[in-house]
């Protein structure tokens, strides 16, 4: 079973609501589409996804889905399928939220489905470094506007189709040195939540893919320093920071295991590991929870 079913009971919602466009006669209107809402959970921590999947005779651009005060957005798996993934965060709220998905049919008939989705707060950990003084000077306003400009771009084109099979894999076999969320205390000032997990193992140690994907990025970033960024498709990346080497280019295939780089401490980093990120359209989240040990 995909690792989003694990451990969750599947929530199903099968109904169908029929709306008048303004303007148009009800007696005009044909029945509304049906639609069947399955999701993975609905009760889940900061920092974890919801898988969400549709079954709508929906046109392209015309089905959406709001969650936590954002749209996003929804990837054809079929003629009348379509999924997609809703993460959460350090900084989303906890409390109840209304996951809405809302559809206009060929007729102008609206139909929507409304569930309550619940986020738990986690005590997240807090963590103080300490650079020395070459290290810290990586750490301006200018190296973290120029790398996110920079990552921005790299992420522009996302592929439309998921192109890995779950579980991902870890991409290092380590202990763990720092897990996702930790609050981060560079030099006495707080810079925000850990976004990924990091893995203390010897520099050149060989990184490999999690999945198959597309590398987007392949580059030395002014703090993340040599880094690779793969495209897994339906907005799934996982990124691999601070190599002392790229063994991937822009453009490549992978195939999960790959080899794509190598262990190192380039960039904003106090020695060597491996820091391996995931975001979910646009949202960086845990990716233990992704992944087999």
């Amino acid at each position: 079973m995909p690792f989003w079913w694990w451990g969750a009971r599947l929530s199903t919602l099968c109904l169908t609501i029929a709306a008048v466009v303004p303007g148009v006669a009800s007696s005009a209107q044909p029945a509304s589409p049906r639609f069947a809402l399955q999701i993975s959970r609905s009760t889940l921590r900061q920092g974890q996804t919801i898988r969400l999947a549709v079954r709508a005779p929906a046109a392209p651009g015309s089905l959406k889905v709001t969650f936590a005060g954002r749209t996003w957005p929804v990837y054809r798996t079929g003629p009348s399928a379509w999924q997609t993934f809703l993460g959460t965060d350090p900084t989303t709220k906890p409390g109840r939220y209304t996951l809405t998905v809302e559809a206009v049919g060929p007729s102008g008939t609206i139909a929507r489905i409304r569930r309550d989705v619940t986020v738990l707060r986690v005590a997240f950990p807090k963590r103080r470094l300490t650079f020395d003084p070459e290290t810290s000077k990586l750490l301006t306003p200018e190296a973290v506007a120029r790398e996110r400009q920079r990552v921005r771009e790299a992420l522009r084109e996302a592929h439309p189709t998921q192109l890995w099979e779950d579980p991902l894999a870890l991409p290092i076999d380590g202990p763990i040195s720092s897990p996702y969320g930790v609050l981060s205390v560079y030099m006495g000032t707080t810079r925000g939540f850990h976004s990924g997990v990091d893995f203390a193992m010897p520099e050149g140690t060989p990184v490999r893919a999690a999945g198959a994907g597309i590398v987007r990025l392949a580059e030395l970033l002014p703090l993340s320093g040599n880094a690779v960024m793969i495209d897994h498709g339906v907005g799934v990346i996982t990124s691999y920071l601070h190599m002392s080497a790229i063994d991937a280019h822009v453009g490549q295939q992978v195939q999960k295991g790959d080899v794509i780089g190598r262990v190192g401490s380039t960039g904003l980093a106090t020695g060597p590991h491996l820091h391996w990120g995931l975001r979910v359209n646009g949202i960086r989240v845990d990716p233990m929870p992704w992944a087999v040990r």
